[in-house]
Formats: structure tokens, sequence, C-alpha cells
């Protein structure tokens, strides 16, 4: 039986990665003491045998982008030194690694965006996960770490995050007053959560050193957001937006699938309004 470790596991992607792993029949190790942050550097001291840990999914990290503009030495902290520990603990015991980065194109040059396309940090968030990516192809090209690198654009399916899009947006059509957003032209990827979790599980049977998107292929504004949000809840809520255009706003974002489907003969499932159906019958439960 494979031994998995996940940084992380107690997160929206590291829980439902946990389950969907264990469903798949494997071993699944996480830490034990909730108190120790990832960039410590006895993180996994306490774990028994390391060497019979096969693969290590690192999801660990802080993720608030507004918040990275504040507190930007926070996510260098946790999310470059974090890495750097999960990756040397890889290192050490010949674990192969799968590194959960993020949307790390800035504002595209061209749509939709395949790996080749340049990367800029356009936020301290977006810098401290691309020197992620740097550490791991450094220890693959210098100490023969096995990794893959995968770079989700726009995760959605949980309502936990009240801070996201669409968990905002889904909160106001319940209360029924209004929906006020920003702006309503911005259009992203947007990739269901299960979808993330199915590609993730299905990851570890393959490590190429590479860097892959992980998307739908499919764009959505703000506007269209809501529109099949009410859809699909069955509301008819007035629209208020501000016309509040954000400082480097990137208008948007569409993911090239091509490399994830060729290596790995995958492709997602949902689309936005198949994904916010599986939200709703989660949020009447």
């Amino acid at each position: 039986m494979k031994k998995i470790f996940i940084t992380g596991s107690s997160g929206d992607i590291g829980s439902r990665l946990k389950r969907g792993l264990e469903y798949q029949g494997y071993e699944v190790l996480e830490s034990e003491n909730k108190l120790l942050r990832i960039e410590d550097k006895n993180y996994f001291d306490a774990i028994n045998n390391p060497e019979s840990i096969d693969v290590l999914y690192h999801l660990a990290a802080i993720s608030f982008v507004p918040l990275s503009w504040e507190k930007p030495s926070d996510f260098i902290k946790t999310n470059v030194l974090g890495t750097s520990n999960v990756i040397e603990f890889c290192r050490v015991n010949e674990i192969k690694l799968i590194y959960i980065s993020s949307y790390a194109y800035g504002i595209p040059q061209y749509l939709p965006i395949d790996e080749n396309h340049p990367v800029l940090s356009v936020n301290p968030y977006a810098l401290s996960k691309n020197m992620g990516e740097q550490l791991c192809e450094f220890y693959g090209k210098n100490f023969n770490l096995e990794y893959n690198i995968i770079r989700p654009f726009n995760v959605f399916g949980s309502l936990r995050n009240k801070s996201m899009l669409i968990p905002e947006i889904i909160d106001q059509l319940i209360e029924g007053k209004s929906i006020k957003v920003k702006d309503l032209v911005p259009k992203r990827d947007y990739i269901f959560i299960d979808d993330v979790i199915d590609f993730l599980v299905l990851s570890q049977n393959k490590f190429t050193n590479d860097v892959y998107n992980l998307g739908s292929g499919q764009s959505y504004s703000v506007k269209e957001i809501i529109d099949t949000c009410q859809k699909v809840w069955g509301t008819d809520v007035e629209i208020l937006s501000e016309q509040v255009t954000r400082k480097n706003e990137i208008p948007e974002t569409i993911s090239n699938m091509s490399k994830v489907k060729n290596v790995f003969s995958w492709r997602p499932k949902y689309n936005l309004e198949d994904g916010l159906i599986v939200m709703k019958k989660n949020y009447e439960k």
C-alpha cells in the first residue's frame, strides 16, 4: 500500500484530498501536532519511518492575497521557508513531491495560457508560490528530487471562505436583498474542487519534474457567475456594481489544458453550473 503525507490536510482541498486518497485505498499521514507550522524546523520530527513515505502533497500555505500586501514577510516565511522544509524532508527521505502552486502569469500576454507563458509575480502571495516552484526545480536538477508542480486557476466548490467571490455571492442571494460586487467585468477560469481532487489523486501515478496548469479551459465574468448562481438557486436578486476596477486587475484568464490532457489523459468533468448545483445540494444538507 502506498503511503502518502499531506501538509495542509485540514484545508478545503487538503481535507477532501485526504478522503479521496483514503477512498482509493492509500494510507494517508498528516501532522499530529496542529500547533506546529510548516516553517517550524521540527514540523516533521514526530513522523515515524519517514523513509517509508512514497509521496508528499504540499498544500500548507497562507493564501489570502490582500493580506499578502499587509504582511509580505509572513507569506515568505510560511510559503517559502515552509516549502524549503518540505523539499529538504523529501530529499533526505527520497520522497516524491506534488507541489500545489497557484496561478502564476499575471496579466496574460495571450489566451489561452499555457505553461510556457512568462511567469509574473503580481503580489507577494504569487511571489512566494513562484519561489516555491523555483526550489522544486533547483532540487530536481541538483538533488534528483522527483516532483510535479500543479498551478490551479480559480478553484470553487467550498462555502467556507466567505472572502471568495462565489461564496460571497451565494450568501447575498440567499439573504435576498441585493448582490453587491466591485466589478462585473473581469473573467476567470474556474475549476470545480471535485475536479481538482480527481486530478491530484491521479497525479501521483506519474512524476515528470514539470509544471501543469489545472483549469477548466473556460472563463466566466463576474456577471455570468452571478447569473448562473441565481439560475441554480432560483432567485432574481438585484445586482449592484460599484464599477470599481482594482489596481493591476487581470481582465481574463483561460487555462490551456493541452499538456495535462496529453500527459495524464485527464480532463475536468464539471462546468460552472454543474459545480454550483453540487454546492447547492451541499448547502441544503
